[in-house]
């Protein structure tokens, strides 16, 4: 639990504060007793909350007029001290310190800080967001989660399904949806793979839904009987697979002659790169004499240095005739291999009958349309299944989740009806939360809707919570407590004190309560403030100096 908090900034008459003292149960930030404001109250609540990992503290009045600043503080675990320092202008950054809060150079992020917190909290639930969990609890201003007609609203613009997520993981029942939702992913993830090979048209797509597999089954008869019937004309004797077989023969055949044709060209092609190679492409020395002998009149100087040219460009021809013989020699290889192949592959089809061109043609033709048509069916049925599948495992969650919501809500409004109880002498109507579905709610303390009873159910609402679940902590600011009738604080406060767990409260008008209730803010007080240099930070923004002529 967090025991300690300081900064060099916290101050009393200009003296720098002595470190701020927590303890289990109750802990009251008190203020002054006419209920006056601007004395730093709010600041420390949200100082509370930045050592467990908020934010808000940085828009706070105390680092806008102070600037920024470092808090050192101290959680306690199994009776071993943990001290930390933050720093406002670096608040991703926290320190590990000492004892004497000295720095050791160990920095944590706030993630690692959060995480850490989790772990020694004994909340380190599936799926549960430490800062999420806290955030929604500590009611302070500033944080803009005071609604108190959506009390499970913990950060601005948080939707009503975040916010019912948030309360499952905390009560650890995520665990019970996360095979469901496992489920609803992966069959999402199927969903979306085969829309996306549809996209690429590496599976047939179907255009026009049930109305266009509806045609291509009536298709698919059609041209059924128009195969069956050419068949009967044609083929008297043969069967569908003999066909089929003639289907295939006549096609490797086609396949074989293409690829004969073309290792014929290749072997033509390596005939004339041996050719060029073996003799050359430019005349020898005993060809240019043999040419001045027929010719005494030519310039054979000019043709030898023409012939030399050719020469060194041959060398170069060579290297490339050369390797280019070498690739069609693969090429050619590769051919013989894919011919011997079909050959292998024709020769197991054996004899199948002589079947005229034209009717194996014909025959191919139908027998493809149907396949096309058969093929588009298929792929409208499978994507059917996946969204069959997938609005399955979606209804499958729900009920999960809906189930789960029951069992929370029961639990919830039995303990506040519980406290709400144990607030009036007489019998009042307690605050109710009824989940309309997965992702709604409604929180409402039936036939009352004043702004009192309306704060006072959002309290009662965390003080169930706390006690329901591994929540570590709550803090309430005076803005909350104010808004509740004298007599139902007085109830609150004896609930406050006696939690085990930590609770964070800033109250004023103290002397406006029962005396019970003063004793007990009196015996829980941790931080006593008030005006005249007495403010969280020693000072007051809220008030004008006068100055006479000799200050000026």
């Amino acid at each position: 639990m967090l025991i300690e908090m300081t900064s060099p900034v916290f101050k009393e008459k200009g003296k720098e504060r002595p470190p701020i003292r927590f303890k289990k149960g109750l802990n009251v930030v008190l203020g002054k007793e006419d209920g006056e404001n601007s004395i730093g109250k709010s600041s420390a609540m949200l100082a509370i909350d930045f050592v467990f990992g908020g934010n808000t503290y940085l828009a706070s009045d105390g680092v806008k007029h102070i600037g920024d600043h470092t808090i050192f503080f101290t959680f306690a675990f199994d009776g071993k001290p943990y001290y930390f320092a933050r720093n406002t202008a670096s608040p991703d950054d926290i320190h590990v310190c000492s004892e004497g809060y000295q720095l050791t150079g160990d920095v944590w992020t706030k993630q690692e800080f959060a995480n850490w917190l989790k772990e020694k909290y004994h909340i380190d639930f599936a799926g549960l967001s430490f800062r999420e969990t806290m955030s929604s609890f500590f009611r302070i201003y500033g944080k803009e989660n005071t609604d108190e007609r959506r009390p499970l609203k913990g950060l601005p613009g948080e939707s009503m399904q975040k916010s019912i997520d948030i309360l499952v993981k905390l009560f650890d029942r995520y665990k019970d949806v996360e095979v469901f939702n496992g489920r609803l992913e992966k069959q999402k993830k199927k969903l979306a793979a085969y829309r996306e090979a549809r996209k690429y048209r590496f599976v047939p797509d179907l255009v026009g839904g049930k109305t266009q597999y509806d045609e291509n089954v009536a298709q698919i008869r059609s041209l059924q009987v128009e195969l069956d019937n050419l068949t009967a004309e044609q083929v008297e004797d043969q069967k569908d697979v003999d066909i089929e077989k003639s289907r295939i023969k006549s096609q490797l055949q086609a396949s074989k002659l293409r690829l004969e044709t073309e290792m014929q060209s290749k072997q033509r092609r390596l005939s004339l790169l041996n050719m060029s190679l073996e003799y050359g492409l430019y005349p020898t020395e005993a060809d240019l004499s043999a040419l001045q002998e027929f010719f005494p009149e030519v310039n054979i100087r000019k043709l030898y240095e023409v012939e030399k040219y050719h020469q060194k460009l041959a060398a170069i021809l060579d290297e490339q005739f050369t390797a280019e013989r070498q690739s069609v020699e693969e090429e050619i290889a590769n051919l013989q291999e894919q011919i011997k192949a079909l050959r292998a592959q024709i020769s197991q089809l054996g004899f199948v009958g002589n079947l005229s061109k034209e009717f194996l043609d014909k025959h191919s033709e139908i027998k493809g349309r149907i396949d096309a048509l058969k093929a588009q069916n298929e792929a409208y049925l499978t994507l059917t299944d996946l969204q069959d599948a997938r609005k399955k495992a979606d209804e499958m969650l729900k009920r999960a989740i809906e189930d789960i919501l029951a069992d929370i809500e029961r639990s919830i409004n039995e303990k506040m009806k519980e406290f709400n109880d144990s607030l009036f002498t007489e019998s009042r109507k307690a605050p109710h939360l009824h989940f309309n579905e997965y992702n709604s709610y409604r929180f409402e303390t039936p036939d009352d809707t004043g702004t009192g009873s309306n704060y006072k159910g959002m309290v009662v609402y965390d003080l169930a919570v706390l006690y329901l679940t591994a929540l570590p902590a709550i803090a309430h600011d005076s803005l909350i407590l104010k808004n509740i009738g004298d007599g139902a604080v007085d109830g609150i406060m004896k609930i406050y004190a006696q939690s085990r767990k930590q609770v964070f409260i800033a109250f004023d008008k103290q002397a406006a309560y029962m005396p019970d209730t003063q004793k007990i803010l009196a015996d829980n007080t941790v931080l006593k403030l008030s005006d005249g240099n007495c403010e969280l930070y020693g000072e007051s923004w809220n008030k004008e100096v006068s100055q006479n002529e000799d200050e000026l």
